[in-house]
């Protein structure tokens, strides 16, 4: 499941469809860099709506998962607080379903430090952070020196491009001990491991081969 629609998805698909259609390029320009100037943003009122809508869903399919895993950006937290509290034995957070950190893309692909995320969030303490490594021979959650869309460099990101490990992080998935995972992620993500398109808060079921 892709996380809700937060505050850079409006900017951005409404850039990239102006830019498609060769039609007020100023603007797309101006309504992209807008998007990925924002650092770690949060749900939309949409965004809210539609994850309440999965929730309610969920309830009346009496749905239950033995595990939750999404990802330390607030998209993804607040969408995983709404829809899976109360449907789930156990939520883990981990770096390694974000979206490549490239540059271009700015802010939205980079969120805070664990500690501040725990500030933010205070509910996940109960949640099990353990899989985000700041620190160590191979860290996932690093932060980021300034770039043009996220001058502050306050931004943690993964170092490792998806492509650099989705070999790895399915093969996770498929030896879980669990048996009904939820994923709430990203399209950079969610995409490559179904072969599709996902829109914001659309559940798929889906089997990993092996």
């Amino acid at each position: 499941m892709r996380h809700g629609e937060s505050a850079h998805n409006p900017h951005v698909s409404l850039g990239k469809r102006l830019q498609k259609e060769g039609v007020e390029l100023e603007r797309a320009a101006q309504l992209l860099a807008t998007g990925r100037g924002m650092l770690n943003p949060g749900l939309t009122e949409a965004g809210y709506e539609q994850a309440q809508a999965v929730r309610a869903a969920f309830r009346a399919k009496n749905a239950r998962f033995d595990l939750v895993v999404t990802t330390p950006l607030a998209r993804t937290i607040e969408t995983t607080r709404i829809v899976a509290v109360g449907f789930a034995d156990r939520i883990l957070v981990t770096p390694e379903l974000c979206e490549t950190a490239d540059e271009n893309l700015g802010g939205p692909q980079r969120g805070y430090s664990l500690q501040r995320t725990l500030e933010a969030y205070p509910y996940l303490s109960t949640w099990d952070t353990s899989h985000i490594r700041e620190r160590g021979t191979a860290p996932n959650w690093v932060q980021g020196a300034p770039i043009s869309l996220e001058p502050t460099g306050q931004g943690f990101y993964n170092p490792r491009s998806v492509e650099e490990r989705l070999s790895e992080v399915i093969a996770w998935l498929r030896d879980l001990r669990e048996q009904r995972v939820l994923i709430i992620g990203h399209s950079g993500v969610l995409n490559r491991i179904l072969g599709r398109q996902t829109r914001n808060c659309e559940c798929i079921e889906h089997e990993l081969p092996g």
